[in-house]
């Protein structure tokens, strides 16, 4: 028996290879050209990527640095008023959502409910910091 490889695989593996290597130099080119992606998680650096995308003169950043204080203050004015409706419609889909689970699923659900606040704790105390 011959292990010549039959026309129908050959042209597979070639197709194939063909596909993975456009794909890999694309990936390439579209990397090399396109302008870099700036993760911004924090609201410093977007005050500072804006201001420097838009070029900001030391006067347009005040006022838009005063404009984004009055913003964070009023959304935290709003999320005071609508926080306890909120952290209510959470508890309430909690206790729906515990009512079906068994002993073992309770457990881990709360061991994650656990996790996410101290997640979220952390994340508070970043952005207090970066202030």
């Amino acid at each position: 028996m011959t292990t010549t490889p039959r026309p129908k695989s050959l042209a597979m593996m070639f197709m194939l290879g063909a596909f993975l290597t456009g794909g890999a130099v694309g990936f390439a080119a579209e990397r090399a050209i396109a302008k870099p992606v700036v993760m911004l998680n924090d609201e410093k650096s977007v005050r500072g990527e804006l201001a420097r995308e838009l070029r900001l003169t030391a006067d347009q950043k005040l006022v838009v640095d005063s404009v984004w204080d009055w913003r964070r203050g009023r959304s935290r004015e709003i999320m005071a008023a609508v926080r306890p409706a909120l952290d209510s419609v959470r508890d309430s889909a909690r206790v729906r959502m515990m009512s079906v689970f068994s002993e073992e699923q309770k457990d881990l659900f709360r061991k994650i409910i656990e996790r996410n606040q101290r997640l979220a704790d952390s994340a508070e105390r970043a952005r207090n910091a970066s202030r």
